[in-house]
Order: structure tokens, then sequence, then C-alpha cells
């Protein structure tokens, strides 16, 4: 429960305007909502020997991990960020290598569809894949995207923002090399790590050192870096842009 609210006061102390929050009914239900599911399954993370530079949360099952994260939707206001994100991802999307107008692109963990828009407003085919869509969304699909239903090489560029949401990276990789087609695309915009003075929210479930380490461990799953680039809002990070490729590829994918 301490660390619940150490956090929260971090966030005002960074950003003043959080404190308006405390006024809001649904930020009151999300808090409690964070403190029950601490009092059951605690705020533990693991790491292993051989990726010490990663750790997840440990959760108790499978399902756990999913009703916590379809949790965290009805507790979010997202009508500033569906303009300003819409944006600010528009604007790296316009100067991005490989991206054509009418390209087929599948965001995952979407949520109501921001990044969705973004893809529309580049001329692309895009749908969300999310655990939680809400109701009535029209950019964004009900599924899980360690296990999506489309077929394989079916897609020409894959994005998400959630990798800090993922529950096993390697599956999640290997299913990113089904969907996508031969030299297709993986976009990821990866918020800046451990080492580099930020911490995982209260629903990420996967957590890296340094964006360094998150883009050898693509590397090792048959990705080679297109471009890199750095950017400060919604949050500090950076973009990888990837390409799928055919050599390389390691076993298990």
């Amino acid at each position: 429960m301490f660390d619940v609210i150490l956090d929260e006061a971090g966030k005002i102390a960074r950003k003043p305007r959080r404190l308006l929050e405390a006024f809001r009914p649904r930020r009151w239900r999300q808090f409690f909502s964070i403190l029950a599911f601490h009092a059951r399954a605690g705020n533990r993370w693991q790491t292993s020997a051989d990726k010490s530079q990663f750790k997840r949360r440990a959760y108790a099952s499978y399902e756990q991990y999913l009703r916590h994260q379809q949790s965290k939707l009805p507790y979010l206001d997202l009508a500033d960020y569906d303009v300003k994100y819409r944006r600010q991802l528009g604007g790296r999307l316009q100067t991005l290598p490989g991206l054509k107008r009418g390209a087929n692109v599948l965001c995952l963990g979407a949520r109501q569809g921001t990044e969705v828009k973004a893809f529309h407003d580049a001329g692309c085919f895009a749908v969300g894949l999310d655990l939680n869509p809400g109701a009535e969304n029209k950019f964004v699909l009900h599924g899980d995207f360690h296990d999506v239903q489309f077929p394989a090489e079916s897609v020409d560029v894959i994005f998400t923002n959630s990798f800090d949401h993922v529950f096993d990276a390697e599956k999640l990789l290997a299913e990113i090399r089904r969907l996508l087609k031969p030299e297709g695309l993986l976009i990821i915009e990866a918020i800046a790590g451990e080492a580099q003075a930020s911490a995982p929210d209260h629903y990420a479930s996967f957590w890296w050192q340094n964006i360094n380490d998150l883009a050898t461990l693509l590397g090792e799953h048959g990705f080679g870096v297109v471009r890199r680039l750095a950017f400060a809002e919604p949050w500090p990070g950076e973009q990888l842009c990837l390409r799928k490729q055919m050599d390389g590829v390691p076993k298990n994918a």
C-alpha cells in the first residue's frame, strides 16, 4: 500500500496538474482498485539469470494477468491523450522510412484506438487489438496479442506502445514474426527504462533497464533496426522501427 501512495506522490510532484485528478471519482476508484490488486497479488517482480536486464511482474496465473490488464481502461480519461498522441505519433510516422500509403497495419494493445487513427491519417488501412477495447469501439477489436486471430504473413506493419504490458515477450515476438509479411515492419514506441530514471506503472508487466536492452532482444528474435527516434511526449522514450529478417531467425521463433 505504501508504495502505491509513494508512487502517486511522485507523479504529482513531477506533474502538479495531476492533483486535480484527486477530485474525480474515477481516479479514486482506480486508486482503490490498485490497492486491492496489490493486497491480493503484491507488487513482486522476477528476473531470470540469463536476462537480468529484464524483469517480469509475478502473477499467480495467466488469468490473473488478463484480469489485471483488462481492469485499466474503465478508469482512464483518454480524451486529451486521443488528440495529443494522435498528433505526436502522426508527426513521427510522416518521416518513417518504409511506411507506405495503403499498407495494412495491426496495432497491438491499442486501447480506444488513438494509434489506429494516426495510421489512418497516414493513409494506411489499420485496425487495433486489445484485451479490453471498451464498448462500441470501431477502431479496435477484442483479442490477445500473445495469440492473434489473423493468418500468417498477412500484415505489412505491426505497431505497439504496450510492450511493457506483455506477459511473455518471447511468445509475443514469435507471434509478431508469424503475422508479418517477409520484410514487414515492426514499430515499437518504448518508454525509457529503469536505468533511464523511469519506473513501471501499476499495470506494467514487463520492464527493462534500458531501451538498448530491448533493441538487443528484438535483434535476437530476427528484427533489424531501420531507425531509432527519441521522443519526449507523451512520455520519454524511443520509437524503434525494425524490419523482419528472414535469416538468423532463432529456432523457437
